[in-house]
């Protein structure tokens, strides 16, 4: 019996089903793309955008994440352009790199609810369509009154499982690629996480070390300041001390009496004796 054959007989919710697979791949097949182009298996660059981070290059980090494609090296980007920035604060740097990492999720999520209505409908719809295949082989069984043929109630049951068969092979396949996705998914958000964490708790280093280098500086400028302070009483406790010197000089040299020679000089009169 061809495919075609079992659609028909299935009736209206086999067709349906079929157009649920067709979505289900599809979705598969564009998540796949997606991926790819998006680089989300690419992680080789994080130990080498994280070294020079590390040292405090931000700029050389940069640099190595420019060509980097990917949600993880565009959250890391976005972190060490929030570090770059010294006006922002703390909570804002956290609110800028939620924002895009939330954006870039929801790229990564896209399609996957249709996917996960797809694996969560389809099982319903094949017991619906059984449901409905029974009522209708067993309305037949009424018809017949006591002509019952049991092959025609087993052809009609028969019939009526096709659906079932048909919601549970399109669910199966479904609900692993959405678990699978989600994982890749989750993988990506863990990673995105974990760099993020790495990028802001080295700022955090960076600041604490910069504040102990601002506090050790300003320390040795006030040690600078005191010591020409201290040169500059010192310079000032010599000044007075020959002043005082020179002081008590002149105040010995005014209180010795004069010799006579000195005093005839000083007093004409003394040349008449």
């Amino acid at each position: 019996m061809s495919g075609l054959d079992l659609i028909e007989k299935g009736g209206v919710v086999m067709v349906i089903l079929m157009g649920l697979s067709i979505y289900a791949l599809a979705v598969i097949f564009y998540k796949i793309y997606q991926f790819s182009s998006a680089g989300v298996y690419n992680t080789r660059f994080i130990d080498g955008a994280m070294a020079p981070v590390k040292r405090g290059e931000l700029t050389e980090a940069s640099r190595i994440l420019e060509p980097v494609r990917g949600p993880v090296a565009r959250i890391m980007r976005v972190a060490i352009d929030c570090i770059k920035n010294r006006d922002m604060s703390m909570r804002s740097r956290e609110s800028e790199i939620g924002r895009v990492g939330s954006q870039e999720i929801r790229y990564l999520e896209s399609h996957l609810r249709g996917l996960e209505m797809v694996a969560t409908t389809a099982p319903l719809l094949g017991l619906l369509g059984t449901v409905i295949g029974m009522v209708k082989a067993f309305s037949k069984l009424g018809e017949a009154g006591s002509r019952v043929d049991p092959s025609m109630l087993a052809a009609g049951i028969w019939e009526a499982l096709l659906t079932t068969v048909g919601g549970l092979a399109v669910a199966i396949p479904a609900i692993g690629a959405y678990y699978v996705i989600d994982g890749i998914i989750e993988k990506v958000r863990s990673s995105m996480k974990d760099v993020t964490v790495q990028v802001l708790a080295l700022e955090d280093n960076f600041l604490r070390n910069e504040q102990e280098q601002q506090r050790v500086e300003e320390q040795a400028k006030l040690n600078e300041q005191e010591r020409q302070r201290r040169e500059l009483l010192d310079r000032e406790a010599a000044l007075r001390q020959t002043i005082d010197e020179q002081e008590k000089a002149v105040s010995t040299l005014r209180s010795t009496p004069q010799s006579t020679s000195t005093l005839k000089l000083l007093n004409p009169s003394y040349n008449r004796f």
